[in-house]
């Protein structure tokens, strides 16, 4: 018996030995990052990491289901917080979305030659009519998709 609590003893205290700092961090494009390093250049909250449930041998329903509870609500508080914040910065994406595929089809569909640079080498080239219609295409695909 002895053993067994000198187990948990141990067991307990080296949690706390290797416990690190949790960062998280939402990124230009909405997506949310966790880390032990701080981020350089962006802006990171701390996250508090909930520990496990301490272990005694006198330990009653009512202390175990209040933890329980209170460990509850934070939980759903910081979900919350987190899905408005998501909500807020997915919404900010799709107009940004909506207004350059707006953008791109009225270019589209100008009387004059479209022009586009190739990524690979930098070089400037006007568009044939099947580039431009298959631009097209895309271009309403991104106003069907992003401005509802």
């Amino acid at each position: 018996m002895k053993k067994i609590s000198i187990a948990m003893i141990l067991l307990s205290i080296s949690g706390l030995a290797l416990a690190e700092k949790i960062y998280k961090w939402v990124d230009e494009n909405g997506q949310i990052h966790y880390s032990s390093q701080k981020p350089t250049g962006q802006q990171a909250e701390l996250v508090k990491v909930k520990q496990g449930p301490k272990v005694s041998q006198d330990t009653s329903q009512d202390t175990q289901s209040s933890q329980k509870s209170e460990d509850d609500e934070a939980d759903s508080d910081a979900d919350a917080a987190a899905k408005a914040q998501l909500a807020k910065t997915e919404a900010a994406n799709r107009r940004k979305l909506c207004e350059q595929a707006r953008k791109n089809v009225a270019a589209l569909n100008a009387t004059v030659r479209v022009t586009q640079v190739d990524e690979k080498t930098g070089e400037t080239f006007r568009m044939n009519d099947e580039q431009r219609l298959q631009a097209m295409k895309t271009a309403q695909q991104g106003v069907k998709e992003y401005c509802q």
